[in-house]
């Protein structure tokens, strides 16, 4: 498990890409959990955390491009 001391969009989806599956801290958001190369959605998570990890999705998404 890796720790991130801020969100930087692009290093955690390089980070997800790369180990596919898992779990990562980010300081001010918690512990995510990953799967299949994506950020999973935490069922309690706020609108803020949401807005986040849809972004490190779409930047996932991005690198098939």
């Amino acid at each position: 498990m890796r720790n991130f001391k801020k969100f930087n969009s692009f290093r955690i989806a390089k980070y997800v890409k790369i180990f596919f599956q898992g779990s990562l801290y980010v300081t001010d958001m918690g512990q995510l959990e990953f799967s299949k190369g994506m950020l999973l959605m935490p069922t309690n998570a706020n609108i803020d955390v949401r807005m986040r990890i849809s972004a490190v999705n779409k930047e996932i998404k991005g690198f098939a491009a």
